[in-house]
């Protein structure tokens, strides 16, 4: 803790430094933002564009608007000249003019300080290889601006409340079918009896003493500025479901011998019955937020819904990829794959929920569970045509057959608690489930630092 203070301090006297100083704009190229204001040289235009958008050496660019920000472990992107020189001019300027007076829509502010955040946590786990430096100085220098921009544009608890349900809007918005069609599987469908608390979709509910959910690959991914829900649809509805269930609570082995040159683990039974052909898992994503109050929270946005479709149940072994390319795994593996994500252009014009498809041969540079190279540094080709679509990398964790590729299932199996049907519909279907991503992040170090910064901040 004595460490991080010292830190904190040194890089707060810089910024304060810096901050008195209203800064010249500078031409980059990178500057045709129209996300947040119509107008291109709009601070919060520029200030998006300095630290999301990337510029690879054939001259393209990447993240105009992606869910995440472009930045793995080892990218020095911001941190290395002269991305970090207009990062932190860009973030000067905003403090020094008070650039969040300039925008007043809770739902820009909040989307704004989403991406601040997946910025500012990427700093911390960001390692240097290769001989780089380990760049603790421009670490100091951004994260200590981004903390003060994100407390300056954090809602308050009322604003939070008020923010729009986007899945039902999209639902409500008739752009997406309703159910999956088996005849026309290409069409992208948002089931509007989702969160029904009695309807056809059951929501797994982790055991209370679980810290990390039912997808714990997924908060821990995105270090728990997301909580996930994992829901589950049986063909014949949702008793069936709860039944179903209830047969891998009894199973009298879930678990098995681990080989021999892993004795100490306990690997989930491969014999484990599958559910039937006809059944739809759906992950949803949903944006954590925080107040003014640096209190975390849930909201009401969803960043991304996927689902899974299963037309037959396959006899693929787990995370078997010995039969060739990506998209022979995928036709194999007997699912039909499809995501809704948000868009923040759609989102802003009040349109779809903010929803957009994620079309079928549609390659974007992948962030989740990537570790390593930067893939727009790199002096390789970033895409690659050998590259599987984005919905064909869902295969990559999710190729056995069955209940094989249900992920979620260590959730259904004993010691955990049993299954069941909430006492009251009132809880909804995620009243337990919501909360794992708070109490994950809430311990989490990224979460330590970015407080820190705010506690030695004078009051505003």
């Amino acid at each position: 803790m004595r460490r991080v203070a010292t830190l904190i301090g040194v890089a707060l006297a810089g910024m304060t430094a810096c901050a008195v100083v209203v800064l010249a704009h500078h031409q980059n190229p990178l500057t045709s933002v129209t996300i947040y204001d119509s107008n291109p040289t709009h601070l919060w235009n520029r200030l998006y564009a300095a630290l999301l958008i990337r510029q690879d050496h054939h001259g393209r660019l990447f993240g105009e608007d992606s869910l995440d920000p472009l930045l793995w472990q080892e990218s020095d992107h911001l941190l290395s000249e002269p991305s970090h020189r207009h990062a932190i001019e860009t973030l000067d300027e905003f403090l020094s003019t008070h650039g969040e007076t300039l925008v007043r829509d809770p739902l820009k502010r909040v989307v704004m300080a989403r991406d601040l955040w997946a910025v500012f946590d990427w700093s911390n786990s960001q390692y240097s290889a290769r001989e780089k430096p380990e760049y603790d100085k421009q670490k100091q220098e951004l994260q200590s601006r981004l903390a003060e921009v994100m407390r300056r544009i954090a809602l308050t608890p009322n604003e939070i409340k008020s923010l729009p349900d986007t899945y039902a809007q999209a639902v409500a918005s008739g752009t997406f079918g309703k159910a999956y069609d088996a005849e026309h599987p290409d069409v992208p469908f948002l089931p509007p009896d989702l969160f029904d608390p009695r309807g056809p979709w059951v929501c797994i509910t982790p055991s209370p003493e679980s810290d990390t959910g039912v997808a714990p690959m997924h908060l821990v991914n995105f270090s728990g500025r997301s909580g996930f829900l994992v829901f589950v649809r049986l063909p014949e509805g949702r008793k069936a479901t709860y039944d179903y269930f209830q047969t891998l609570w009894n199973f009298p082995q879930p678990y098995v011998q681990g080989p021999s040159f892993a004795d100490d683990q306990a690997p989930i039974n491969p014999d484990l019955p599958s559910f039937p052909a006809g059944t739809q898992v759906a992950l949803v994503r949903r944006l954590t937020v925080f107040d003014n109050q640096g209190n975390l929270t849930e909201s009401a946005i969803t960043e991304s819904v996927q689902i899974r479709v299963y037309r037959s149940i396959s006899t693929a072994e787990e995370r078997n990829f010995g039969s060739g390319r990506m998209s022979d795994v995928a036709r194999s593996s007997g699912q039909e794959f499809f995501e809704m994500k948000l868009s923040r252009p759609l989102l802003f014009a009040g349109k779809n929920g903010g929803f957009r498809a994620t079309v079928r041969d549609e390659r974007t540079l992948p962030t989740f569970q990537q570790q390593g190279d930067d893939l727009i540094d790199e002096p390789r080709d970033p895409h690659p045509r050998e590259i599987p679509t984005d919905l064909q990398s869902c295969v990559w964790c999710h190729n056995g057959g069955g209940v094989r590729s249900l992920n979620s299932r260590p959730a259904l199996l004993k010691p955990n608690r049993r299954q069941q049907e909430p006492r009251s519909v009132d809880y909804g279907p995620i009243y337990w489930s919501d909360g794992a991503a708070l109490g994950w992040k809430s311990n989490h170090f990224d979460w330590g630092l970015l407080n820190g910064y705010w506690r030695t901040m004078p009051p505003q």
